[in-house]
C-alpha cells in the first residue's frame, strides 16, 4: 500500500454499476454517469486512475436476456434500426409487466459478445448520448469475459467463510456476510447461474492487489447489494469505498422512493431530451458544465429534490456566464499538475474528489487561474 507521504503512487479503481442496455438514458442515469465522470476525471489528475465497465454485469445478466427472449417471443425478426431508446424502452416496460406476473422467464445464457438487435440499438445510441454529454466511451460495445469462473468464485468466498454453498445438494449459493449483521444475499442460482453481484465479484476479486482503493458508484437502489459487496472485498483484503448517489425524482413530490426506470414513467426526460432542448442552443461546452452544476451541485447525493426544468435551464445559464468569464480572465491557465492543492482539499478523508465539493466550490467567487483548467479538464 502507498504511503500518505507517498500518495502519488496511490492506485485507485473506479467501478461503476453499469446500465444494461434495455432502456433510454434517463435522468436517474445522467445524473449517475455526471457523478462518476467527474468523480474519474478529477481523480485521475491526482492518482493513477482507472475505469471498470462490466459487459457482463451491463449485458450479460438474466433481465437482459430475458427481455432478449421476450423480444424473440413476441416480434420475432423485428427490425430495430428505426427504434428510438424511448420505443425499445417501453418494450422493455412491457416485459416487467409481465416477468412480475410470471417470473418464469429466462436466465443468462454463456457470454458471446452477440447482442440482440434491441440492445445493439441502444448502444448504438447511447454512444451519441455519452458524447452530447461529453463522458468517454467507457467500452459499451466492447465484449468482455470476467477473469474468474462462478465457481472459482464461490471456492474463494467458501474459504474465507463468506458464502454458503448449496450446490451439492442442488440447491443455491449464497453470499454471507451475517456475521456483520448483513443479509444473506443469493450470488448463484440452483441452475449453477451468477446473477449480477456474481458478475460484479468476478470482475473485481482478480483486481485485489492491482489497485490500493476500489470506489464503486452506485444507484442507492443498488446500496444494499454494494455493501455486502464492499464487506466481501474488505474481508479479502482491499479498501473499498461504496459511493451511494440518489436517483433523479421526477413526479415532483418528496413522499416515497423515486421509481426505477423499469417502471416507465421517463417519457421526456432522458438525456435524448436534455440534448433536443439544450444543446443545439447553448453549444456543447456549455451544455457539459450546465449539465453537471445541475446533477451534481444542485440535486447533490441524495433522492429529495424533484426534477426542476427551470432550474437546469438557470444552470445552463451559470454554465455560460462561468465559461465567458474564465474564457476573458487575465492570465494562462495553469499546468494540470497544479491542480493538485485544489483537489486535494476536495480528497479528504476518501480516495477519490468528491464531485460535489468540487463542483459547488466552482460556483463561488474565489477563484483562480487553476479553476479554468479544472473546468477544461474536468468538467468540458
Amino acid at each position: 500500500m502507498p504511503s500518505a507521504s507517498d500518495p502519488a503512487r496511490r492506485r485507485v479503481l473506479i467501478a461503476p454499476v453499469p446500465i444494461a442496455p434495455t432502456k433510454p438514458l434517463t435522468l436517474s442515469h445522467v445524473k449517475g454517469l455526471l457523478w462518476s465522470d467527474v468523480l474519474h476525471r478529477a481523480t485521475a489528475l491526482l492518482y493513477p486512475t482507472d475505469h471498470l465497465y462490466s459487459w457482463t454485469v451491463g449485458v450479460d445478466n438474466a433481465q437482459t436476456h430475458g427481455f432478449w427472449a421476450h423480444l424473440e417471443a413476441t416480434r420475432p425478426g423485428q427490425d430495430f434500426t428505426a427504434f428510438d431508446e424511448e420505443k425499445i424502452g417501453e418494450l422493455y416496460v412491457d416485459y416487467q409487466r409481465g416477468r412480475a406476473s410470471d417470473p418464469a422467464r429466462p436466465g443468462p445464457v454463456d457470454a458471446t459478445g452477440t447482442l440482440h438487435p434491441a440492445s445493439a440499438r441502444v448502444l448504438d445510441l447511447w454512444t451519441d448520448r455519452y458524447r452530447e454529454l461529453g463522458i468517454a466511451d467507457p467500452g459499451l460495445r466492447v465484449p468482455t469475459v470476467p477473469p474468474m469462473t462462478v465457481d472459482a468464485l464461490v471456492e474463494l468466498l467458501s474459504r474465507h467463510g463468506l458464502c454458503l454453498d448449496h450446490r451439492p445438494w442442488n440447491g443455491p449459493a449464497y453470499l454471507d456476510g451475517t456475521a456483520r449483521g448483513l443479509p444473506l444475499r443469493r450470488l448463484v442460482g440452483a441452475d449453477g447461474r451468477g446473477n449480477y453481484l456474481a458478475g460484479v465479484l468476478r470482475e473485481l476479486v482478480p483486481l485485489i492487489g492491482a489497485y490500493d482503493d476500489f470506489v464503486l458508484p452506485c444507484d442507492t437502489g443498488s446500496l444494499p447489494d454494494y455493501v455486502l459487496v464492499r464487506h466481501v472485498l474488505r474481508v479479502l483484503g482491499v479498501r473499498v469505498t461504496v459511493l451511494g448517489v440518489g436517483r433523479v425524482r421526477t413526479g415532483g413530490t418528496a413522499t416515497g422512493p423515486p421509481r426505477s426506470s423499469r417502471h416507465g414513467g421517463w417519457q421526456g426526460r432522458t438525456a435524448a431530451a436534455l440534448a433536443e432542448r439544450f444543446l443545439d442552443r447553448v453549444g456543447p461546452r456549455v451544455h457539459r458544465l450546465g449539465t453537471r452544476l445541475y446533477f451534481i451541485a444542485m440535486l447533490g447525493r441524495g433522492d429529495r429534490e424533484p426534477y426542476r426544468p427551470d432550474l437546469l435551464g438557470r444552470c445552463m445559464a451559470r454554465a455560460a456566464r462561468l465559461l465567458a468569464e474564465e474564457d476573458g480572465g487575465p492570465g494562462a491557465p495553469t499546468a494540470p499538475e497544479a491542480l493538485a492543492p485544489l483537489l486535494r482539499r476536495h480528497a479528504r478523508p476518501h480516495p477519490y474528489v468528491d464531485p460535489y465539493r468540487l463542483t459547488t466550490a466552482l460556483l463561488t467567487r474565489d477563484r483562480t487561474p487553476a479553476h479554468r483548467t479544472l473546468l477544461e479538464k474536468v468538467y468540458v
